[in-house]
């Protein structure tokens, strides 16, 4: 094994080498902040009148394989990104948005452009980068390649997304820069520096990646977890090491897929990993630095353990996709604990679809009625799911499905769905509820739709998921005192105020609605709920002749007897 640390420019980083990203790397996750920071960075750096100041950018750790690949005379060594693949991928981003604003200049201008295109596309079309990880649209490629930017609407994963913004936001600050994009390019290519670390032993790049970001860089714990068990398979399963990192490899690169689609925390899927494995574990979710040690030291003493260890980690990914894909459920899977128990009821395999299907029921009803209708924070009740979650995940004797449901619901019995129903009366309902207010409001549909016939409209409440509370939560009485509702909740300003974030007062409209409908009043407002009626939330407020503070208390007392029978 060799480790040769140099210290290198972008440009001569990027000289005689042709990159590879591995699918069992994390797909692109860099958002607005991590590119404004470096942004900043070059920004300081171009602001320093001494040409010879450098700014040092990271390390980038790379596994050197023997193969080459030749382009025209020139020959380029291939090298797998281990660390460093966030920066580097944005700082290449970077290149290609200087390259197309200097395609439009002088001769000059013109000629970087071209030395720009070279570098990042081969003859032969080759990227210097190849994001083979996740890249399923070749939305990376089609832009260094023609600097085209795929439509939003076609994008189906945050990594995707992340990407696009990367173009847009990389083009915006070439474009802003001054004085121009030459300098800024000069700076790009000769200013920024790495430390590089080339090993041609795969174990070691691995333990080098753990070692260099153990020191509390802003490194996601499951990353760091993933080459701690690589680094174990590498050196302890000498004859059988083929075989179990192919199969390493192919979990990782489903695991990082899968975080990729949704905005799952890398750290989450390690921490609920170790507390429902450790039945010596404490009564709260385990920190992630715990968890890495508490699999660190099972997979050292049994070193094959790395290929169970690794398909948890992507059984439990899987779950979490699964939640944060359910919209309706975000409101009840904020506390971590309650995800927690939810996924340990999902991978429970004694259980058919429907004891899961009916468990999960009684564990939604539960959660927000404690933590939705009770207003608890995440301090509520950690040890009991925590407890609970651990039991049904290691249930040797597998408990039937009615024992498991009496202790989901045993976890509520302090929290009745009366005295929770009855605190919605006559209470602010709108601000700091908002979450839980939509997520009230799909159950009633759901209620009235079973109720009236016909079916939910998911297309609706897809856009009133996506959106922001602000714009599909509506006010019928206006939170102002228009003269047309004078007097119609009375006539005290901060009683009124009080009186329009009532239950009673607020229903869902689908997004854009909400701000025609406005200031207007009652009778106007009723022309554009007419053109919603789909919802049967909305068919509701139509039948009312007119709309006042008795017929507010009305609904909102209808709603609360509603709430009490659904959540008892």
């Amino acid at each position: 094994m060799s480790i040769r640390p140099d210290n290198l420019t972008l440009d001569k980083l990027l000289q005689g080498r042709l990159f590879r990203i591995p699918d069992y790397q994390r797909a692109y996750s860099w958002e607005t902040k991590q590119r404004k920071d470096l942004f900043g960075d070059i920004q300081k750096l171009g602001q320093i009148q001494n040409s010879d100041r450098h700014h040092f950018m990271s390390t980038v750790v790379c596994l050197q394989t023997r193969e080459k690949e030749e382009v025209g005379a020139d020959e380029f060594g291939i090298f797998h990104i281990v660390d460093g693949q966030q920066r580097l991928t944005t700082l290449i981003i970077l290149l290609k948005a200087i390259s197309k604003k200097l395609s439009s200049g002088s001769d000059i201008e013109q000629k970087e452009s071209n030395k720009l295109k070279e570098l990042l596309v081969k003859e032969n079309g080759r990227l210097i980068l190849l994001q083979t990880n996740h890249d399923s649209k070749r939305i990376f490629r089609e832009y260094l390649e023609k600097g085209e930017i795929s439509s939003e609407e076609n994008v189906e994963t945050l990594a995707d997304r992340n990407m696009i913004c990367a173009f847009k936001e990389c083009m915006y600050f070439v474009e802003k820069w001054e004085p121009n994009a030459l300098q800024l390019l000069k700076l790009v290519k000769n200013r920024l520096d790495f430390i590089f670390y080339v090993l041609d032993d795969e174990g070691a790049v691995h333990t080098t990646f753990e070692v260099l970001n153990s020191r509390g860089l802003a490194v996601d714990w499951l990353d760091k977890c993933k080459s701690m068990l690589m680094g174990i398979a590498f050196e302890k399963l000498e004859d059988a090491s083929q075989e179990y990192i192919k199969e390493l490899r192919d979990d990782w690169s489903k695991i990082y897929r899968t975080i990729g689609l949704k905005r799952i925390q890398g750290q989450e899927i390690l921490r609920f990993a170790a507390t429902l494995e450790d039945i010596n574990g404490g009564t709260k979710v385990s920190g992630a630095e715990s968890a890495m040690e508490f699999f660190r030291s099972r997979c050292e003493n049994n070193p094959k353990d790395v290929i169970d260890v690794s398909r948890k980690f992507l059984k439990i990914a899987d779950k979490l996709e699964d939640f944060v894909s359910n919209s309706r459920l975000m409101a009840v899977t904020k506390i971590s604990h309650a995800r927690l128990l939810g996924i340990s009821i999902m991978l429970n395999e004694a259980l058919n679809a429907d004891e899961k299907s009916n468990i999960l029921k009684e564990w939604e009803k539960v959660t927000f009625r404690i933590f939705g209708f009770h207003r608890r924070d995440a301090r509520t009740k950690v040890g009991d799911y925590v407890r609970l979650a651990r039991t049904i995940f290691s249930d040797n004797n597998r408990s039937s499905a009615s024992k498991i449901l009496q202790k989901v619901t045993e976890l509520g019995k302090d929290y009745p769905a009366e005295k929770a129903a009855e605190e919605l009366k006559d209470n602010n309902c709108y601000e700091g509820w908002e979450d839980e207010l939509i997520y009230f409001f799909y159950r009633y549909e759901e209620y009235l739709t079973n109720q009236r016939g016909g079916s939910v409209s998911e297309e609706t409440w897809t856009q009133v998921w996506s959106s922001s509370p602000t714009k599909t939560i509506e006010h019928i009485h206006p939170q102002t005192i228009p003269e047309e509702w004078r007097g119609k909740f009375g006539t005290k300003k901060s009683f009124v105020a009080k009186q329009v974030h009532r239950l009673g007062n607020l229903v869902l409209l689908p997004p854009g609605v909400n701000s025609s409908s406005g200031n207007r009043s009652f009778s106007e407002k009723k022309k554009i709920y007419e053109k919603h009626r789909h919802l049967k939330l909305i068919d509701e407020i139509l039948e009312k002749e007119d709309w006042n503070s008795d017929v507010m208390e009305e609904r909102e007392n209808r709603l609360v007897d509603w709430a009490k029978k659904e959540w008892e």
